[in-house]
């Protein structure tokens, strides 16, 4: 029996004695690859292939190499100037920083056709989407991975809902733009900065990665996809365009200055207007400057009449209220209107004085725009 038990001891011995030399040997054959491979300068790469047999990971990944820029489906010419949609030219699709870039989308059907009873006044809004385009560093993983960077609406309108293609400036030279202040293409503006090529340029600058980055821009008009392509900008700092975002919108903002116009009076009333203006004059947002006004310069009463607001449960009479657009003299000597709301309490079976009761965004307009 002891002879037995010390046999089966010394067999274990034997077994563990093999596995630790096995494994010593592969950790050897391992470090014997890296400095045969480090001698050649591929000390990075063996580290890399060492690294995956012991995790089972992917060693890395060849970049953007292997992601295609040319697609029989794609239908966006690039270039950095501008294009004649009706003789574009060889597409352009390699980019450095600093590089202007703009694109035509050729459609399979004129824009408007896309949407649903529209008419000859309709303002369609059409997405432009920003994707990045990268190689999965999974094997398993076959197409390219995208991630959305950015996207803005632009709004289409008068003879341009007719055509079959859509001429987008991407990222244009603020000098030479169709984006801001043409006739047919607008873009919203949010706070102090507007969509479209403002947002596009402000993104890249922070969301692009030094070396290669592929890319793909989709378009979509009422939801449904219409347009692709992909490009290619190639550098190593992209600050350049958080300058011409900047740029960008600078113009923007002249372009939407010389075009605004006060919105159209909808009821005239000398005595109202002039209540309206000791109400706001009267206010905190005018003593503290938070309306930026030096002087009232004209008021339109933008809601033809009064409107009630009630109490959810009972029904009971609040308040009432109405809206004017003001354009005013700002703390710079430009011009501006802000549309504005005045409420009057309803309190005792009647109406209070009216109050000023707030004040929308800031639109600067030409001071010779304040009277037409």
């Amino acid at each position: 029996m002891k002879s037995t038990l010390r046999y089966c001891i010394s067999l274990l011995i034997v077994l563990l004695t093999i596995s630790a030399s096995a494994q010593i040997g592969n950790l050897r054959n391992a470090g014997r690859r890296i400095l045969e491979q480090t001698a050649g300068g591929k000390t990075q790469e063996a580290e890399e292939k060492a690294a995956a047999e012991i995790t089972g990971k992917p060693s890395g990944n060849d970049g953007n190499q292997g992601i295609s820029l040319d697609d029989e489906s794609f239908n966006i010419v690039f270039s950095p100037v501008p294009i004649d949609p009706h003789n574009p030219g060889v597409s352009t699709q390699s980019f450095t920083p600093g590089d202007h870039i703009y694109a035509v989308a050729y459609l399979p059907k004129a824009v408007k056709d896309y949407y649903q009873n529209v008419k000859p006044d309709a303002r369609l809004n059409v997405e432009v989407f920003f994707y990045s385009v990268k190689i999965s560093p999974y094997e398993w993983i076959k197409e390219p991975v995208k991630e959305q960077l950015v996207f803005s609406n632009m709004v289409i309108s008068g003879d341009l809902i007719n055509n079959k293609y859509l001429v987008i400036d991407l990222l244009p030279d603020p000098d030479n733009t169709t984006a801001y202040g043409t006739d047919g293409i607008s873009y919203k503006k949010f706070g102090p900065k507007f969509d479209g090529p403002v947002a596009f340029a402000e993104n890249l600058s922070q969301k692009l990665e030094p070396g290669e980055n592929v890319i793909e821009v989709l378009v979509k008009c009422h939801y449904q996809e219409v347009a692709s392509g992909r490009l290619m900008i190639t550098g190593e700092d992209f600050a350049v365009y958080n300058d011409l975002a900047v740029r960008l919108n600078d113009l923007a903002s002249g372009a939407d200055a010389q075009s605004a116009r006060l919105p159209k009076a909808e009821r005239t009333d000398a005595a109202m207007e002039r209540q309206m203006i000791a109400a706001v004059k009267g206010s905190n947002d005018w003593a503290n400057k938070r309306l930026d006004a030096t002087d009232v310069l004209r008021v339109n009463i933008h809601d033809a009449d009064w409107h009630i607001r009630r109490h959810q449960i009972s029904g009971a009479i609040l308040h009432r209220y109405i809206r004017a657009a003001m354009a005013v003299r700002t703390q710079s000597g430009s011009c501006a209107y802000y549309i504005i709301t005045f409420q009057e309490d309803y309190v005792g079976g009647k109406f209070q004085p009216m109050k000023y009761d707030g004040a929308g965004d800031k639109v600067m307009m030409e001071c010779e725009n304040v009277n037409k």
